[in-house]
């Protein structure tokens, strides 16, 4: 599992409105290639937000990976594969290893 906190940008704080979605994403990144994503959505959200999270697990009850990017973005559309103008994007700058505590995901920039 990973624990942490979102938060978003003073500046772009404007852009979250009551009825946006917030979105998490969490893989496993190698190369080019996102690995084992696991998406969850929350409907209703308010900004700072704790948040714990933890990948899928095998028939063994272990995760594939020892490590994970984690991302998070606003849905202003219901509409998760497109972007619609004043969604939001936060990510971990590289991966995070399982059993971290404290991360900090902050929405710091517009989606393209």
């Amino acid at each position: 599992m990973i624990q942490g906190r979102i938060t978003v940008h003073p500046d772009l704080a404007r852009h979250v409105a009551p009825g946006d979605r917030l979105l998490s994403k969490l893989f496993h990144p190698k190369g080019a290639m996102v690995m084992d994503a696991k998406f969850q959505i929350i409907p209703k959200f308010e900004l700072p937000m704790e948040f714990r999270i933890a990948p899928a697990l095998d028939m063994s009850r272990r995760s594939k990976w020892q490590d994970y990017v984690l991302e998070v973005f606003t849905d202003k559309d219901q509409n998760v594969l497109g972007t619609a103008p004043g969604e939001l994007i936060g990510r971990t700058p590289e991966a995070v290893p399982l059993g971290t505590s404290g991360v900090v995901l902050e929405l710091n920039a517009e989606r393209q």
